[in-house]
């Protein structure tokens, strides 16, 4: 909130500024096209998402163009004695767009994170899930080992005093942020080659060449990773192939089981916080992401 706050706060401040700054200097005297063009520069990049794509130097230029086309064909003394008062005029105008394309920026990310809370990304979780049922088939045809893990933010660590009225709709977007903070964490924490694929209320976290072995190393990183970033601690539920299942349902089926029987801000047994795994140097990765066998 405090991208949207802060921005905001700032061009209001700098609009009263504008508008008054008249009064402070009896020789400045600005014209009607730059009353016009302040207020407009501000409510077009405001409603307009799209302009915070095009290129900061067009945002500035475009207007300051429009403005000197209005003060021509208002037959204004644009560049005789009052140069200077034009000067001051198309810099107000650019601050103003700068401004108004920040506060722009701090909407749309606030709209966007909304979205993810309450929406989320179907079509991007359907794709992930392809991708691991792509990666369990490779596994079985080349009998290399594979884990899959399902985990979620343990609801009762996620303890925010709300209201009665607004409880239910509070706590659903509470789990979604929290799900896409450990999502991000897991993300940062994993290999490239590692899947991160998020299923109605939990995640999947696909793990090529990892055997069951080296599991308890991987949740113990993850779970201090998404304690230390997130401040929640984690489900975690594992199926390995080939020793829990075959198929990618049966897998998947294992490793939620796992993961809902898990007790309350239950932890793995404690291990080193140090990975051999994650840092991956005893697995060969081909270029492409997969096994080269």
């Amino acid at each position: 909130m405090r991208r949207i706050r802060l921005p905001v706060a700032i061009l209001i401040v700098w609009l009263f500024f504008f508008y008054n700054l008249e009064r402070l200097n009896k020789h400045i005297n600005f014209t009607t096209a730059a009353y016009i063009m302040v207020p407009a520069v501000v409510v077009i990049i405001v409603l307009v998402p799209s302009l915070i794509r095009v290129n900061l130097w067009v945002l500035l230029v475009t207007p300051i163009l429009i403005f000197s086309v209005l003060e021509i064909g208002a037959a204004t003394d644009v560049w005789g004695n009052a140069i200077l008062l034009t000067l001051t005029e198309i810099c107000a105008i650019a601050i103003t767009a700068i401004l108004a394309r920040w506060v722009s920026i701090g909407v749309n990310e606030f709209e966007i994170a909304v979205i993810n809370m309450t929406i989320g990304r179907g079509n991007e979780r359907r794709t992930r899930q392809g991708e691991i049922y792509q990666e369990v088939q490779r596994a079985r045809i080349h009998q290399r080992p594979l884990s899959l893990m399902a985990l979620k933010a343990d609801e009762t660590s996620v303890n925010i005093a709300i209201d009665r009225i607004v409880r239910e709709a509070q706590q659903a977007m509470v789990k979604q942020y929290a799900l896409g903070g450990v999502s991000k964490t897991l993300v940062q924490e994993l290999p490239d080659y590692n899947i991160v694929a998020r299923r109605n209320d939990h995640l999947l976290v696909l793990l090529p060449e990892a055997t069951p072995e080296q599991l308890p190393a991987i949740i113990e990183q993850l779970q201090n990773a998404v304690s230390r970033q997130v401040g929640i601690s984690i489900k975690v539920g594992t199926a390995s192939l080939p020793e829990d299942a075959t198929t990618f349902e049966s897998l998947l089926e294992k490793a939620v089981r796992d993961m809902e029987a898990q007790p309350t801000l239950a932890r793995w047994p404690q291990r080193p916080t140090t990975s051999p795994v994650l840092d991956n140097a005893s697995l060969q990765e081909h270029p492409n992401g997969h096994d080269s066998r």
